[in-house]
């Protein structure tokens, strides 16, 4: 397997991304959206890009607009920035090859933009949602907190150092943009099969309302929730391994399924 570290360009300046690439040539691709502020280094992202990658697929992680890695500030973190960066990433990887198959999924807040692009881009072929959020997710946690300060304040630990914090003051204007969509109603747009993952213990994007979004989608579409797993499975690599296991064989079959 190859990796490489690549820039594309976008109306902010560079998102930075790396591709994993499988050991033949392929028409397969993936690419994976991190959560909330999350990193495309964290160790959920890896280990299912790795594991993709191994099953014939060239996979992207990359880093949202004003996050991490990639240029923009943290006021160009939004929903309709995020989009613009999906699309940026799937014209890159189209000019450099073929690909055919394309999978588009995400963890979280990358789970749900995942969906809401799949809804516009009739490019892709299969939508994977892990423990994908929702409008109720963000305006139970945050709501007040933005509408009083103006901002709300999240933390994140470092990919390969957990001790070592990075603050996020995400502006109020993040939420106004977030409410512009409903990815209940975007998902009943989706046309080809998707994928929803719910965490037992995820008290963040809770199975119940996992199972709204998933009740919203068209058939083919397939539910699952993983016993004794939380939101924040990344942090433990017998997790990471149990949830990636079962994403990867989901995802071989569903592809398998549509013979593609």
């Amino acid at each position: 397997m190859k990796i490489e570290r690549m820039i594309v360009l976008s109306s902010k300046g560079n998102l930075a991304a790396v591709i994993h690439y499988p050991e033949k040539k392929t028409e397969r691709l993936a690419i994976l959206c991190p959560g909330y502020l999350d990193s495309k280094d964290y160790k959920g992202v890896v280990g299912l890009a790795e594991a993709l990658s191994k099953h014939g697929y060239a996979t992207v992680r990359f880093d949202p607009t004003g996050t991490w890695e990639s240029d923009g500030t943290i006021s160009d973190y939004t929903t309709t920035q995020y989009l613009e960066d999906i699309r940026n990433i799937l014209e890159h990887m189209l000019r450099q090859a073929g690909y055919r198959h394309v999978l588009l999924g995400g963890h979280s807040r990358g789970g749900q933009v995942a969906f809401l692009y799949a809804a516009r881009d009739p490019r892709i072929s299969l939508v994977l949602g892990i423990m994908p959020s929702s409008k109720r997710t963000i305006m139970d946690q945050r709501y007040e907190e933005w509408m009083k300060n103006g901002f709300s304040v999240s933390h994140r630990d470092l990919p390969n150092n957990k001790d070592q914090i990075k603050e996020f003051r995400v502006p109020v204007s993040h939420l106004d943009d977030h409410n512009r969509y409903d990815v209940i109603e975007d998902m009943k747009r989706i046309r080809v099969p998707v994928i929803l993952v719910a965490g037992e213990l995820d008290n963040t994007c809770r199975p119940e309302y996992v199972r709204k979004i998933y009740d919203a989608a068209n058939e083919p579409k397939i539910f699952v929730v993983i016993p004794g797993i939380g939101h924040n499975y990344r942090h433990n690599d017998a997790e990471v391994k149990i949830v990636n296991d079962k994403l990867l064989k989901m995802v071989v079959e569903s592809a398998t399924a549509k013979g593609s």
